[in-house]
């Protein structure tokens, strides 16, 4: 009978390789595999699925390392934030500014695109954690 500690492993273990299939498949179009005509629409669509995919391990990473509620609630708050402040964002200089290749639609891009921020509380709890004990 899996244990606790198994379960967490299998999360863990889970989320990796789901962050590494997102990476190592970033060029499939699924938003073209779904019927999208546009290509702006289906760079959005690919972008945002991306987006919710590679949080969405970060976020069973970080429950299956710490095995707490209030962890994972704010990651999902900082998710949330994260769609507010960077993917809208994002999105509004690709759509409506698409020459405009300077350095704040970069820094936009490795925001979204990769779990930067979920990827931070990592530390960030285990540090709360330590100063609790």
């Amino acid at each position: 009978m899996p244990t606790k500690n198994h379960n967490r492993l299998a999360i863990a273990i889970g989320c990796v390789l789901g962050l590494a299939g997102v990476y190592l498949f970033q060029q499939f179009d699924v938003a073209g595999r779904l019927g999208v005509d546009s290509s702006m629409s289906r760079f959005l669509v690919n972008r945002t699925i991306r987006f919710f995919l590679n949080d969405a391990f970060m976020i069973g990473l970080i429950y299956a390392i710490f095995l707490e509620r209030k962890y994972v609630v704010f990651a999902l708050w900082v998710q949330l934030v994260g769609i507010v402040l960077f993917l809208i964002p994002y999105f509004v200089f690709k759509v409506y500014y698409p020459s405009y290749n300077g350095p704040m639609i970069n820094y936009l891009h490795r925001l979204i695109l990769n779990p930067t921020l979920l990827l931070l509380l990592i530390p960030a709890f285990y540090y709360q954690r330590a100063q609790g004990k």
